[in-house]
Parts: structure tokens; C-alpha cells; sequence
């Protein structure tokens, strides 16, 4: 049903509200559309200052740290066989 207002006075949108509060509402939520765009570029420029920054390992310290990690990880596994191994002997749970 459309509200119908006599000459002279607030001019209502159809939900019931002026439409200088409208306009208000509508002009907010487009200034925080705005900031967050804005943040969100800010962040990249960040992420992309710092990564101009960073040094990056040589191809050999890659391969090293690979090779250690790998490494430890076969280590840690052996172990942690040969620890259940022991503690079943020990107590004779059945594998």
C-alpha cells in the first residue's frame, strides 16, 4: 500500500523512513565499502613491501634443510617403532 503525504511535508521512502535518513544510511554504507577496499589494498602493499625484503635461501640451503628434515623425520619414526616394539615385548600386548 503506498503511503500517500500531503503537500509540505518529510518525503518518505516506501519502508517508512525520510529520505534524508535514507540518503544517510546510503552514503555510510558506501564510505565503508570504501575503507575496507581501501584496507584491503593497504594489506597488499604491505604483503608486498615485506616480501621485497625477505632473503630467500639459496638452492643449496634448500636442498640441505630438506635433506635434515627428512632425515629427522625418518629418525623420529625408527624410534618411535623401536620404543613400541620394546613397551609390547615388555608388557606382551599382542601386534
Amino acid at each position: 500500500m503506498k503511503r500517500i503525504m500531503a503537500a509540505g511535508g518529510p518525503a518518505e521512502s516506501p519502508d517508512g523512513k525520510p529520505a534524508k535518513q535514507k540518503e544517510q544510511q546510503q552514503q555510510a554504507r558506501t564510505e565503508e565499502r570504501e575503507r575496507q577496499w581501501r584496507r584491503v589494498i593497504d594489506g597488499y602493499r604491505a604483503v608486498v613491501s615485506e616480501m621485497k625484503r625477505v632473503t630467500w635461501p639459496s638452492r643449496d640451503e634448500w636442498v640441505s634443510a630438506t635433506l635434515i628434515t627428512v632425515a629427522l623425520v625418518v629418525t623420529v619414526a625408527i624410534w618411535t617403532s623401536v620404543v613400541s616394539g620394546v613397551i609390547s615385548f615388555l608388557f606382551k600386548i599382542p601386534q
